[in-house]
């Protein structure tokens, strides 16, 4: 179980889940194919992408479901609730991709999908 939390840890610092020494992202929006220290490939197949997309998905999913809740407890008009959830939600699943990414990234690793050659 430590295994587990200390490589989840590594991937939210974007760190390779490997060596937990080399970065998985060389810019924002751009993963490393693979790790510049171990050289660790972090996506063998073209659609593993896809359950890091999931990640974002449901954690965008939650911010704007509870930003919602604010309907029931605040006395803010309708449209400005609205605009101002969109506004939230896209910018958190922005800022939220690479660690969504990571993390996914970092569960491949522990399943073995990502292995060292």
């Amino acid at each position: 179980m430590q295994r587990v939390f200390r490589v989840l840890f590594f991937s939210l610092l974007l760190t390779c889940p490997a060596c937990q020494r080399g970065r998985m992202f060389r810019s924002r929006f751009t993963m490393n194919v693979r790790c510049p220290v171990c050289g660790i490939v972090f996506e063998r197949g073209a659609g593993e992408f896809s359950g890091g997309m999931a990640i974002n998905t449901v954690a965008t999913s939650s911010v704007a479901v509870s930003g919602a809740a604010l309907a029931f407890f605040t006395d803010m008009p309708v449209w400005t609730l609205i605009v101002a959830l969109t506004l939230v939600s896209v910018l958190f699943a922005l800022w939220f991709y690479r660690y969504a990414r990571a993390l996914w990234a970092g569960i491949l690793y522990l399943t073995g999908s990502i292995r060292e050659d």
